[in-house]
């Protein structure tokens, strides 16, 4: 009787705090003017929303970069294959502080063609940061086009896009790399894209890179050309499908460590000359960390080799470009000499974070930004789960002990808000990377391990990851995939708390209580 009036506490205190907010869930596009007048040429943009239109997906981006670190400066060239769903005339992708100089439209099959391509003319819409290719006549629903397009820009002076970062040697001088990071929405400001989670594609990227540099990028290299003028150009292995704020490509003269998983995954950490002595302790995080991984996931990972590349200038802690981690250099070195103890969890945490994101949010990415909980919230409680199980010493529970009491006095401030909430222009998408999914949404995971037990809720956990490899995900799936194992359960009561927890998650902006056993 007693565990019954307990569990019975337990639905009505969720139910109380269950908040139904019902303007929350569904995306709205905004309104206006049914066209929008480009300032570049004075004819009207065929598009008025922020989101772009599904009419014309891509399926593979080609592309060459070459980037230039004595002007500062890089070209572009890319072909991007097209699959046309609905008759238009008009394809709309992404593009920021991009000059393209050529667009050419070519049909899928005549690509080794001497055929001439049907130029596109380019309009431009920057307030919603995307462009327009118009074709010369209307592009059929079933077909497939190449689009070719040239372009060049400034490396990005900030932190956004493809940008120069620079270090000093201990000599003094001064060195830059080419390096980028393009999440939330920054891919648009390396090359022309479909730069929204949802359109995912292969990517086969091309560096051209001076002798003394060398080139990193999402896969292996698998071979290097020799051009005019003393230049190299190194071609990687096509991706796997994902989506483009993972692409990532680095030029520059760090050196590195390596090691090989168990699995044969080739694992290397990348920092600069100076600090390569550094480099040692994240090389055996790494590998450990990945490994824990593939067995608690139950899913191997899909890519040849992992790079871990610390960054002299790197606004956040790090970046989970798949297969190409993006660190700051505080969140991925360690020197046994001089760095504390706290250093050494920091630093486990962090790669643990980021190889949680090559399943959670790499192999399954939400479908849009306002559920970017289920990469950020998941990737925090992993580090949890992760550094507890290879590095027990570090005693990361104390540490994810105060991450809960911190979230849960923000989330009591009138500013909080529900963990899935409406996100549509840049800003409103960068504001989302907040502690509330990152910190309340790791705590809320946890809350829910302890009452599903650990073996349901990591059953839910692989169910998710499998279902929907390499495709975007809502709320909805992984609360039906969290909530599967419980229904061979005889306790209808701990389905129903599970779903009363899950919808709390999405309309709730305060934290639920879960009233614990001993508590009558």
């Amino acid at each position: 009787m007693a565990s019954h009036c307990r569990i019975c506490s337990l639905v009505l205190v969720l139910q109380l705090l269950h908040i139904y907010s019902l303007g929350i869930c569904g995306f709205k596009h905004q309104t206006g003017k049914d066209n929008v007048t480009s300032p570049t040429n004075g004819k009207l943009f065929p598009w008025n929303k922020m989101r772009l239109p599904d009419m014309v997906v891509p399926i593979q981006y080609d592309l060459c970069v070459h980037p230039n670190l004595t002007t500062v400066h890089f070209t572009g060239l890319e072909r991007i294959e097209i699959f046309v769903r609905e008759n238009t005339r008009f394809i709309i992708l992404h593009s920021k502080g991009l000059e393209i100089t050529s667009a050419v439209l070519l049909p899928k099959d005549d690509l080794g063609s001497s055929k001439p391509g049907k130029q596109l003319q380019v309009l431009e819409h920057p307030a919603h940061e995307q462009i327009a290719l118009q074709a010369p006549e209307v592009l059929t629903a079933g077909q497939r086009f190449l689009v070719v397009i040239e372009f060049h820009a400034r490396l990005a002076d900030g932190f956004d896009g493809f940008y120069k970062s620079t270090y000093k040697t201990r000599d003094g001088e001064t060195r830059i790399i080419a390096t980028t990071d393009f999440e939330p929405t920054s891919a648009r400001m390396a090359f022309p894209c479909f730069d929204e989670p949802s359109f995912k594609a292969n990517f086969a990227i091309t560096i051209r890179r001076e002798r003394k540099h060398i080139a990193l990028s999402n896969m292996p290299k698998i071979k290097t050309i020799e051009l005019e003028g003393g230049l190299l150009e190194d071609h990687f292995d096509v991706t796997v499908k994902m989506s483009t704020y993972l692409v990532a490509y680095i030029v520059c003269d760090f050196k590195s460590v390596q090691a090989t998983t168990s699995s044969g995954i080739k694992v290397s950490i990348y920092a600069s000359p100076d600090k390569w002595s550094q480099t040692h302790y994240a090389l055996e995080a790494a590998v450990k960390l990945l490994e824990f991984y593939e067995k608690y996931f139950d899913i191997s990972f899909p890519l040849p080799k992992l790079d871990l590349v610390a960054i002299p200038d790197f606004q956040s802690g790090a970046m989970e470009n798949w297969g190409l981690i993006t660190y700051r250099e505080t969140s991925l070195l360690y020197d046994p000499k001089t760095s504390s103890a706290f250093d050494k969890l920091w630093v486990t945490k962090v790669i643990g974070h980021e190889l949680a994101h090559q399943w959670f949010g790499n192999l399954v990415t939400m479908e849009w930004w306002n559920d970017i909980w289920l990469n950020e919230g998941f990737a925090r409680f992993m580090e949890l789960v992760s550094v507890s199980a290879t590095y027990s010493e570090l005693q990361i529970e104390d540490y994810f002990l105060n991450v809960c009491f911190g979230a849960i006095a923000r989330d009591s401030l009138n500013s909080s808000h529900p963990i899935s909430n409406p996100a549509e222009t840049p800003t409103q998408i960068k504001e989302m990377f907040d502690t509330v999914s990152y910190d309340k949404g790791a705590c809320i995971l946890k809350m829910l391990q302890d009452f599903l037990s650990e073996a349901v809720f990591q059953k839910g956990i692989i169910h998710y990851l499998k279902k929907y490899s390499y495709r975007n995900a809502k709320n909805n799936d992984l609360w039906n995939s969290m909530a599967n194992p419980t229904k061979s359960l005889t306790d209808f009561t701990m389905l129903k708390v599970t779903h009363i927890l899950i919808d709390h998650v999405e309309l709730g902006s305060k934290f639920p209580w879960l009233v614990g056993a001993g508590h009558e």
